[in-house]
């Protein structure tokens, strides 16, 4: 029997829909546990609690849920929250719930104990012990050792803290699924655990899967919230943590994706090689729409993609993410790199086909950042010497059209490689 256990939708369905058709591809699909906080953050809050309501699904309440139901917290609490966009959230979620979600999420434990498989299961948002306020990947394994004399369980099932764990103590094992719909590790992806019992054993796996990021972010706008909140799913923070990044006003000065990730190679079309960069960009950011500018440029020839680049670029809208593969060097270390050009964004290696447009970019005074990639937890593990179209160029365009800054991608530098072309 294969249990999915998901934790903090926070409203995001779209991450959601994502998490389950995920799920169901590795057979699961029988049997959900919800841990709590099916609200706030995210734009569609009663879809989501709707959606709790079915029979397959076991779920608890969470602490973000207390907060928007409690009278109390609506009249006293909800004042004294010092940031005006953290109120307004509360204040948007409570209305956009139904009066069936709200009498549904009020009817919800704070904790269950249940068997599944002859396995004794706690579902709890926070701690079991009432004096510690959540359980996460640092909490001391001393206490875990207590707290596993104290529960009447094999498996303790917790939310809360937004970052998934498997932790045993005691012989009895701690589980956090991580977060479906608010991450908190600079990682969007939505978070899961899967709980693969067969007789008697059972096995634990932690998923990551991408969804459609850029309709999250659009229905939030749709519906008139902050972007603050847009930037938490994009960015896959805490809204502290993108404050402290962006400022009071997370999109002032910043560039958003598109959607739209052009490809322009001289790879050809015979072979899988360009397919293989699409599915790269699927498997990250299966919201891009990507686009072939050409695939028959003539080997190696910068001076050939250059001006066809600088010619298509006009024409798409602003925060598009161009990829050119071009390599004159096959094989030879080469800077790779990431820009943003006026309101374009760019990858490439360090070879000059870049040229032309930062040249222009320079004469209008245009905006003009330039990182050379070194930040591997962007790429694909363990990269080649020889595809870095596949393993470096598709990761970071798709992290660009998932809304990952720019600046988060490398160090700024100021001496790109630039050619004279006639």
């Amino acid at each position: 029997m294969k249990i999915i256990v998901i934790s903090d939708v926070h409203g995001n369905f779209h991450a959601l829909q994502a998490v389950l058709r995920h799920a169901r591809g590795q057979g699961a699909g029988e049997q959900v546990l919800n841990l709590g906080d099916a609200t706030g953050y995210g734009p569609c809050p009663d879809q989501a609690a709707r959606w709790l309501q079915s029979e397959n699904v076991i779920s608890i309440l969470g602490d973000y849920d207390k907060k928007v139901l409690s009278k109390k917290h609506r009249k006293e609490q909800w004042a004294r929250v010092d940031k005006p966009d953290k109120r307004m959230m509360f204040a948007w979620t409570y209305d956009a719930l139904s009066k069936k979600s709200r009498q549904f999420l009020k009817s919800l434990p704070e904790q269950r104990s249940l068997v599944i498989e002859n396995f004794r299961i706690l579902m709890t948002h926070l701690s079991p012990d009432p004096d510690n306020e959540y359980l996460g990947p640092e909490t001391p394994a001393d206490h875990l050792n207590v707290l596993a004399g104290k529960v009447d369980a094999d498996i303790v099932l917790c939310g809360h803290s937004h970052r998934a764990f498997i932790r045993k103590a005691n012989g009895v094992s701690f589980i956090n699924p991580g977060s479906v719909g608010r991450l908190d590790d600079g990682d969007p992806r939505a978070s899961y655990a899967l709980l693969d019992m067969t007789d008697g054993n059972i096995q634990v796996h932690l998923f990551r899967v991408p969804y459609n990021i850029t309709a999250a972010v659009q229905a939030l706008r749709q519906k008139g919230l902050p972007d603050v909140f847009s930037q938490i799913i994009r960015q896959g923070l805490n809204y502290d943590d993108v404050i402290r990044q962006f400022g009071d006003a997370p999109v002032m000065n910043w560039l958003g994706p598109s959607g739209i990730i052009t490809l322009l190679t001289d790879l050809g079309l015979k072979d899988p090689t360009v397919g293989i960069i699409k599915g790269v960009i699927a498997g990250i950011a299966p919201q891009a729409r990507v686009v072939d500018i050409s695939h028959q440029i003539h080997p190696q020839s910068v001076s050939e993609a250059a001006p066809i680049l600088k010619e298509a670029v006009p024409y798409f809208p602003a925060g598009t993410v161009h990829m050119a593969v071009v390599d004159p060097d096959v094989g030879i270390l080469r800077r790779a790199l990431a820009a943003q050009i006026g309101s374009q964004f760019f990858v490439a290696l360090d070879n000059g086909v870049l040229s032309p447009l930062i040249e222009k970019a320079r004469e209008r005074g245009e905006d003009l950042l330039i990182v050379a990639l070194d930040q591997p937890k962007y790429w694909l593990p363990e990269p080649s010497r020889s595809f870095h179209g596949r393993d470096i160029f598709a990761p970071v365009g798709a992290h660009l059209a998932n809304g990952v800054p720019l600046q988060k991608l490398g160090q700024t530098i100021t001496d790109p490689v630039l050619i004279n072309f006639p």
